[in-house]
C-alpha cells in the first residue's frame, strides 16, 4: 500500500509540474480532471485493501504435525507364541493437518485430518477425520471460562489422548499403556462442555457415541465415526486441578451403556476410571504417572465373560529431565525412563493372564521447541510365557 501511495503522489507532483510549465487554462482543466480520477482510484485501492484485511481468510489458520519412525532397527525378538520375528521397519507413521476458523470472538471451528503409514492400500494405512467440531465460548452469557464443543472430539481421558504431537512426549511411539488402556487415539461424536471451578480447576462432561465390540476388546471397539450405532451412548467426565504451577492433576471416568449392540447377547456395560499427574516443563525435572482400569459387566453367556476381557488395567511412571542448549534454534535435550504394566485380559479366573511389563529408556533432542529427534530402547515381557521383545527405535517429529 505504501508503494501505491508513493506512485500516486509522484503522479500528482508530475502533473502539477506540467501545469506550471504549460500555463494553459485548458490544460489546467484536464489536470484537475485527472487529479479527481487519481483521488477516486486511490479511494478504491484503500477500500480494496481494507476488505482484504478483514476477509474470512484472516480468521482461518492451518497447523499440523508429523512423525517418521524406524522401529526396532535390526533387533529380532520373540513374540508370545515363541516364534522368532523381526519388527524392523521404517514408517511414515503420521502426517496430520489442522484447519480451524474463528467466526467471531465466541464461536470457532477446529478440525484434524490424518494420514497414517504413508498411504492407504490393501488394508494398510488409514485416512481419518480425528476432529471436527464447533466450539462455543459462553462468555457473552456471563459464563466465564465455559465452553461447549459440538462434533467429533477427542475423549478427555489420560495425558496423550488429547495432546500427542511428537514434541510433547518422550519416546518414538506413544506409550503403550495409554495406547491400550485409553484406546489412543480415541475420538467420538457428541457434545462436550467444560467450565472452570475457581482459578485452579475445571470439569469436563460429554455425552457421545460409544465403543462397539462384541468380545469386549476396548481398543478394537473404536468406531472412528464411520456410521456408528446411534443407540450406543456413552458418557465421559474429567476433573482437572492446575493450582500448582507446572503440574496437572486429573481424574476421569467413562461409562459405556452397551459395548455390544446385539440384542440377542445382552448389554455389556463398561466403566473406565483413572487418574494422572503430568509435569512437562521446557527445562528441568519432569514427571508423568498414570493408572486406570476397566470393568465390564458381561452377561453369563457372553463372549467377554469367558475370554478375560471383563477386566483390564494399566499403569506407568515416567521421570525425566530436560536441559536447555540455547543457540540460534533454541535447542534442548532431555532424558526419561518409563516403567509400565498393563493387562487387557485381567480376569484371570476365566482366562490366562495377558499381563505385560515394559521398561523404556528415552532420549529426545529438540532441534527447536517444535521439532524433535528421538531415540529409545524398549524391553517388554509377557508374564505368562516369559517371552518378550527388545530393541532400539529412532524417530523424528514436528508440529506447527
Amino acid at each position: 500500500m505504501k508503494i501505491i501511495n508513493s506512485i500516486l503522489s509522484f503522479c500528482v507532483v508530475y502533473l502539477f509540474t506540467l501545469s506550471l510549465v504549460f500555463a494553459d487554462g485548458h490544460l489546467e482543466d484536464k489536470l484537475k480532471d485527472m487529479q479527481t480520477e487519481i483521488d477516486t482510484l486511490a479511494e478504491l485501492i484503500e477500500e480494496s485493501g481494507s476488505n482484504e484485511s478483514t476477509g474470512w481468510w484472516t480468521s482461518t489458520f492451518v497447523g499440523g504435525y508429523g512423525e517418521l519412525h524406524w522401529e526396532n532397527a535390526g533387533v529380532g525378538h520373540d513374540d508370545s507364541a515363541g516364534s522368532a520375528s523381526s519388527d524392523n521397519n521404517i514408517d511414515a507413521h503420521r502426517y496430520v493437518i489442522f484447519i480451524g476458523h474463528e467466526f467471531n470472538k465466541y464461536l470457532s471451528f477446529n478440525s484434524e485430518f490424518e494420514l497414517e503409514h504413508g498411504l492407504v492400500k490393501d488394508d494398510h494405512g488409514e485416512l481419518e477425520l480425528e476432529q471436527m467440531y464447533l466450539e462455543q465460548n459462553l462468555e457473552y452469557m456471563g459464563l466465564n471460562n465455559t465452553f461447549i464443543k459440538y462434533g467429533v472430539v477427542l475423549i478427555p481421558v489420560g495425558i496423550t489422548n488429547e495432546t500427542h504431537e511428537p514434541p510433547t512426549f518422550y519416546g518414538v511411539e506413544r506409550n503403550v499403556v495409554e495406547k491400550e488402556l485409553n484406546a489412543n487415539t480415541w475420538w467420538e461424536g457428541g457434545i462436550f462442555g467444560q467450565t472452570a471451578i475457581g482459578q485452579t480447576a475445571d470439569i469436563t462432561f460429554g455425552v457421545h457415541s460409544g465403543l462397539d465390540n462384541a468380545s469386549g476388546d476396548i481398543r478394537s471397539g473404536r468406531g472412528k465415526m464411520q456410521e456408528q450405532d446411534g443407540s450406543n451412548i456413552a458418557y465421559t467426565a474429567r476433573m482437572r486441578y492446575t493450582g500448582i504451577q507446572g503440574v496437572e492433576l486429573a481424574v476421569w471416568h467413562n461409562h459405556q451403556t452397551d459395548m455390544d449392540n446385539t440384542p440377542a447377547t445382552g448389554n455389556v456395560v463398561a466403566n473406565l476410571v483413572g487418574g494422572h499427574i503430568n509435569m512437562s516443563p521446557s527445562e528441568g525435572f519432569g514427571f508423568r504417572a498414570l493408572a486406570g482400569k476397566w470393568d465390564l459387566d458381561c452377561p453369563d453367556t457372553h463372549a467377554c465373560n469367558t475370554n478375560g476381557f471383563q477386566k483390564a488395567y494399566g499403569a506407568y511412571i515416567e521421570p525425566s529431565y530436560r536441559w536447555s542448549l540455547g543457540g540460534p534454534l533454541d535447542s534442548s535435550i532431555g532424558i526419561a525412563a518409563r516403567a509400565g504394566v498393563r493387562n487387557d485380559k485381567a480376569d484371570e479366573s476365566a482366562n490366562a493372564s495377558n499381563k505385560v511389563r515394559r521398561y523404556d529408556l528415552l532420549l529426545n533432542y529438540w532441534l527447536s521447541p517444535n521439532a524433535v529427534l528421538k531415540i529409545d530402547y524398549e524391553n517388554s515381557k509377557l508374564y505368562s510365557s516369559g517371552k518378550g521383545s527388545s530393541g532400539f527405535n529412532f524417530g523424528m517429529g514436528y508440529q506447527f
